[in-house]
């Protein structure tokens, strides 16, 4: 644990330390790139979204983009700038921090918000937001103590051992907050399931289902790795992989809006498709019939067409 480390033996110039920062930056700066194709993929398709969600996606990219540019920033703020005195805090590192604190915040509200849509449940509402509430005040508490701290002489170190706490506890909290929204999420988008349901209509249901899944489970089971990572090593693993959570809080958001049925004209594809094939058929015919007699039964017979009609 990273309180057992002595602070004159913590070296921030090692593998453990400045290498993880620099591997997991790279490693977030591709999962960057994917957000930028889903950000591409969705604005090319949502023409029928409202301004509202256009604004939420762009607020999301420009988060992600200054997350991306901190975390750069701080690999070479302590690689070029200060490489002879290089330490475990600073400017771009507490930026990053808070810019994450934001991106959880915004995913995190957004899918509350489409759980209270499909449950019309108050209560079970509450009851997520309240976790992504405290979640997001202990990275705001934690975010003021960064920056008080990056003046002193060593930094980094002895703030992080004083509140370890804060930090095990927020990271708890969002991966809690992560499992019971993918919980409420499987569960309401599962009744709207019926044997009465058409196959594409299931389809859509079932994909949006498992993309619930592997979103929640893994923003939770990173937020996991954070946390066994920060109590069992004296390094800097831990937040390494915190500069990659935010990278997968906001694609989960991302995918699970390019996971719906895209639209053509108001219409879906299988709908517009389904209408092309019923034009193909040709007009209805209409034939007559008469009512004959014969012997004592009746039967219907064609009626023959009327002179009138031949001519």
């Amino acid at each position: 644990m990273l309180s057992t480390i002595n602070p004159s033996k913590f070296v921030v110039e090692s593998d453990g330390v400045l290498g993880a920062v620099e591997v997991s930056t790279f490693l977030s700066l591709i999962l960057y790139g994917v957000s930028l194709s889903q950000g591409y993929t969705y604005f090319r398709r949502s023409q029928e979204d409202r301004l509202a969600l256009k604004a939420l996606v762009s607020l999301l990219l420009f988060l992600e983009t200054c997350h991306s540019f901190t975390a750069a920033m701080a690999v070479y703020y302590d690689t070029v700038t200060r490489w002879q005195s290089a330490e475990a805090n600073s400017y771009p590192i507490s930026t990053n921090v808070m810019v994450e604190t934001l991106v959880t915040l915004v995913v995190q509200c957004f899918f509350t918000f489409r759980i209270y849509r499909l449950s019309d449940s108050l209560l079970i509402t509450i009851a997520c937001l309240f976790l992504v509430l405290l979640r997001f005040i202990g990275g705001v508490v934690l975010v003021v103590e960064l920056y008080l701290d990056v003046p002193n002489h060593p930094n980094g170190l002895s703030m992080v051992v004083q509140f370890s706490w804060l930090i095990t506890s927020s990271l708890a909290v969002g991966g809690a907050a992560d499992v019971l929204i993918a919980i409420f999420m499987t569960y309401y988008l599962r009744k709207f399931d019926s044997p009465t349901n058409l196959k594409s209509t299931t389809d859509i249901i079932n994909r949006l289902v498992r993309w619930s899944l592997k979103t929640g489970l893994i923003t939770s089971m990173t937020s996991v790795a954070v946390i066994i990572c920060f109590q069992a090593m004296q390094n800097m693993v831990w937040f390494g992989l915190y500069i990659i959570l935010a990278k997968l809080y906001s694609n989960s958001l991302l995918v699970s809006l390019n996971a719906r049925p895209q639209k053509s004209g108001g219409l879906s594809a299988e709908k517009t498709l389904d209408t092309l094939q019923f034009e193909q058929f040709q007009e209805p015919i209409s034939i007559s019939f008469q009512l004959a007699r014969r012997g004592n039964s009746f039967e219907w017979r064609p009626a023959l067409p009327s002179k009138s009609q031949e001519t």
